[in-house]
């Protein structure tokens, strides 16, 4: 059965959000499954395709040759009808014969692309390519050409090099990736879809892997060809035309696509190769290999090194970045292009259309191609914005913030859009749907931003659930203090919070990743931003439900409870068996319920916010009682029998954690020796003299001595309670004014974190908390209407946090191994509702039309 998922006719892109299909997320907890990340690929182009007549499509996306008067001939109205896909690109007959297979000898001895040569590849992947496809054939540069190892039929595609795919199939119906009697083109059979899917990820390859603004591919079909565009915006496709009869069509494509300019291929003209054994090339290196012992942020030029891969191409980008110089409109204007030198990726976002995100930790280069020798590292990061008049562009948002003295953020170096990259598709789409009052096809800008800081992703905490929580605590400060500034940032999950180290040695958390924020407004909601997307794991369950809601200060506060839950659940003791820890990841962050107008909250997430805690019965079936989630004090070291002396706490292999692959970057953290502390595993979480000593000879603790509470178990209780207030509530009010009381210099010494602060607000609240009993504590939070009020601003979480790390005892180094399952989660088959209207991605689109006036009818939306 195939993987695709129906559409019901008429059915458009906003008709529901997004489910996350996962296929190539890099937030699932699913196994990654090539027919998965197909299916997804393909609901994310849906309502994104256009079929056109070639002549139309060459006078759209060709240039015109200048003073080109050739005549093309057919070339392959002597080829017979191939028998299956090897006979469409395999050698056969000396070069002279025309009555052969099309195949890369006949193009080639055509003499039809001087400068390129087409190669099959249909059996050999790339080595870069974990998920081992390939095309069958492909133009490359002749220069860049693969070649045939000795023991192999044919040579391994090239990724990097590829100019343009081209793919084979015998059938020319059945296997067709596209259908002109479709109104969307999208083929409807399994088989055709199959084929969608197939070319979908060919390009997601050959995007990821080069500086693409577009892409061309050709589809084979029995005596049939397609010819192809795609952007970020969408896909324009020919008809498909018999090429036995009207090939010349074909050749005056492959005669015109070999003439035009690397950027007229769809090369971004911004970006260049940096050569092996070049000054340049050589410079990064040295740089990479350049380690300093004092340096507290060594770890960024560690993640320097890593992305220095050498099976990866080398690159330096340009940034044209937007610095104004006076009041005039060309000093308004004003624009200076800076250079960075960049190796792999440290990050790269799935997918064919959209913003095509990926970041880099990238050294600045001169006008002369050196690095200068203080030179300092910084974050680039390189996507295809949303291009609307009601978004800000990042660095817009983040010079704001920076201005407005915001912490715990990025600090903006540079920013500003590519000239001439801009996606063309969602323009001539409106004039083959005249019909059509809005287009599914987003305008997508190329744009790069540079920020100061590099950190590390929030899996890399050292030691302990505190500093987890100090990190959060970080981050929850920035937010609320960049919702005081009036801007909501819109996309809290677990990939935008960072670990950022001072030049103090002192670990702070940064939230990162502004691009989709917007202003706040204190009136009546206003027209939503045509892109407002989320992280489906990490997205509140009310969002998810509602494809219309206006996402508010709740839904942002709910999402960072479930980064906190993400990590204690993969990183923490707790009573939920390892067994089970793959299949409750996968129900809580990434299942979805699926009905008749699109795909809603998982019902995992949604029980717990509903009723106020987390069910682990499903995953206890020998138990009759419903058992909740509770997070276990770890079992101190059990003490040798070789020795009596107490062992020191760095050593112990019960209290040390198997770091994660992002750990590994970080350098060593200060460790207090035996002499300096006790070898306690209990230590204050914010001052470390708060310390409880255990005796010089280990010993068994008394019988009636009860487990310590880990302090998490009241953190999620607490915060359930309220989040359960909340959903009881049909109707939540509309977002508080951002008028929160200014922050004070509250400061809190720590041994290795930044200083955590709170505003005078949140100290009235954390007083409040501490002035109370439990049993009164306890009693008022019964009242929903106390609860719910715990949610409408920042103070509540952020006092809870502060009090807990200050005047609770938390574990040290309770922080064990990844119980996340290596190679992800493996969901039962079943099969998607005929009924159903889409599918989706990792990322829910929302946000897309304007806001419903009252009185209007609700209906879903990207």
């Amino acid at each position: 059965m195939s993987n695709q998922v129906r559409f019901v006719h008429g059915t458009k892109l906003s008709d529901s959000p997004a489910k996350p299909f996962n296929g190539n997320s890099g937030h699932t907890n699913t196994k990654p499954d090539l027919a998965r990340n197909r299916a997804e690929l393909c609901f994310n182009m849906h309502g994104k395709i256009t079929i056109v007549d070639y002549t139309k499509f060459v006078e759209l996306f060709l240039p015109p040759l200048q003073d080109d008067k050739t005549a093309h001939v057919n070339i392959f109205e002597n080829i017979p009808r191939p028998k299956g896909e090897p006979d469409m690109y395999k050698e056969l007959l000396p070069s002279a014969s025309l009555t052969r297979w099309l195949k890369p000898k006949a193009i080639n001895d055509a003499k039809i692309c001087p400068g390129f040569k087409l190669v099959a590849t249909p059996y050999q992947a790339d080595k870069t390519d974990s998920s081992k496809q390939a095309v069958d054939l492909g133009l490359y540069r002749a220069k860049d050409a693969p070649k045939r190892e000795k023991d192999k039929p044919y040579p391994a595609v090239d990724w990097f090099g590829l100019d343009l795919p081209m793919e084979c199939k015998a059938d020319e119906t059945e296997q067709d990736a596209f259908d002109e009697n479709q109104p969307n083109g999208e083929p409807t059979g399994d088989k055709r879809r199959d084929a969608l899917g197939q070319a979908f990820s060919y390009v997601e390859l050959i995007v990821k892997r080069q500086h693409r603004m577009f892409v061309f591919m050709l589809f084979f079909l029995g005596n049939s060809v397609r010819i192809a565009r795609f952007d970020r915006s969408g896909v324009f496709v020919t008809r498909k035309f018999d090429y036995k009869v009207d090939g010349q069509f074909l050749v005056d494509f492959l005669h015109r696509y070999s003439r035009l300019s690397d950027k007229e291929r769809g090369y971004d003209p911004t970006v260049s190769r940096i050569l092996p054994n070049t000054s340049l090339y050589n410079a990064m290196r040295q740089r990479a290999n350049d380690k300093e012992e004092d340096d507290p942020r060594d770890y960024v030029r560690a993640l320097f090194q890593k992305s220095l891969n050498t099976h990866w191409p080398w690159w330096k980008v340009e940034v044209h970045a937007h610095e104004p110089r006076g009041k005039t409109r060309k000093q308004r204007n004003h624009t200076v292009v800076r250079k960075f030198a960049v190796g792999m990726p440290h990050f790269q976002a799935p997918g064919v259309a959209g913003r095509g995100t990926r970041g880099y930790v990238a050294l600045p280069v001169q006008d002369d191609d050196t690095i200068a020798e203080d030179a300092q590292f910084v974050y680039l990061k390189d996507a295809w914005r949303v291009d609307h008049d009601g978004i800000d562009r990042e660095g817009v948002t983040l010079q704001f913030l920076n201005d407005k003295g915001v912490q715990f953020i990025p600090t903006l170096v540079c920013h500003g859009d590519l000239p001439g990259q801009t996606t063309k598709s969602q323009v001539h789409w409106k004039e083959f749907h005249p019909g059509e009052k809005k287009s599914p096809l987003k305008k997508h800008t190329h744009y790069r931003l540079v920020v100061k800081e590099v950190g590390l992703p929030l899996e890399a905490f050292r030691g302990s659930s505190s500093q987890l929580c100090r990190i959060l605590f970080f981050c929850l400060q920035a937010h609320a203090r960049a919702f005081k500034a009036g801007i909501i940032h819109r996309d809290i999950s677990a990939g935008n919070m960072l670990l950022y180290r001072d030049d103090q040695g002192r670990w702070y958390g940064l939230l990162n990743d502004w691009e989709l924020s917007k202003k706040v407004d204190d009136g009546p909601p206003e027209g939503r931003q045509p892109d407002r997307t989320g992280t489906w794991q990490y997205m509140s369950a009310n969002a998810l439900n509602d494809p219309t809601r206006k996402i508010m200060i709740q839904d942002e506060l709910e999402s960072f409870f479930h980064v906190l839950l993400y990590y204690a659940i993969r990183f923490f003791p707790h009573n939920l068996g390892d067994d089970h820890i793959g299949q409750f990841l996968h129900d809580y962050f990434d299942a979805y319920t699926p009905n008749t107008l699109g795909y809603r909250c998982g019902r995992a997430k949604l029980e717990a916010m509903q009723y106020g805690s987390i069910s682990l019965k499903l995953y206890n079936p020998e138990q009759n009682k419903n058992v909740k989630l509770r997070f276990l004090w770890p079992s101190p070291p059990k003490p040798s029998t070789a020795t009596l002396e107490p062992k020191d706490e760095s050593s112990s292999s019960a209290l040390s954690s198997s770091p994660s692959p992002a750990e590994r970057a970080l350098p060593p953290t200060h460790s207090i020796s035996s002499a300096e502390r006790s070898p306690s595993p209990v230590f204050s979480a914010i001052d470390g003299s708060d310390l409880t000593s255990l005796p010089s000879e280990p010993e068994d603790p008394p019988k009636d001595v009860n487990e310590p509470v880990h302090p998490l178990n009241e953190i999620i209780h607490e915060l359930l309670s309220w989040f359960e207030a909340h959903y009881a509530f049909e109707d939540p009010p509309l977002p508080p004014s951002t008028q929160e009381t200014a922050p004070a210099d509250a400061p809190n010494a720590s041994d290795d974190m930044g200083i955590m602060q709170l505003d005078e607000e949140d100290m009235a609240m954390m007083a409040n908390r501490r002035g109370r009993k439990v049993e009164d504590t306890a009693e008022k939070l019964l009242e929903d209407e106390e609860r719910r009020k715990n949610l409408e601003t920042h103070s509540a979480m952020l006092a809870l946090l502060y009090d807990s790390l200050n005047t609770k005892k938390w574990p040290a180094d309770d922080k064990g191994p990844d119980k996340k399952p290596k190679e992800g989660y493996v969901p039962p088959k079943s099969a998607v509702p005929t009924n159903s209207t889409v599918t989706g991605s990792k990322r829910r689109s929302m946000d897309s039309e304007p806001e419903e006036q009252p009185g209007a009818t609700k209906r879903s939306r990207t």
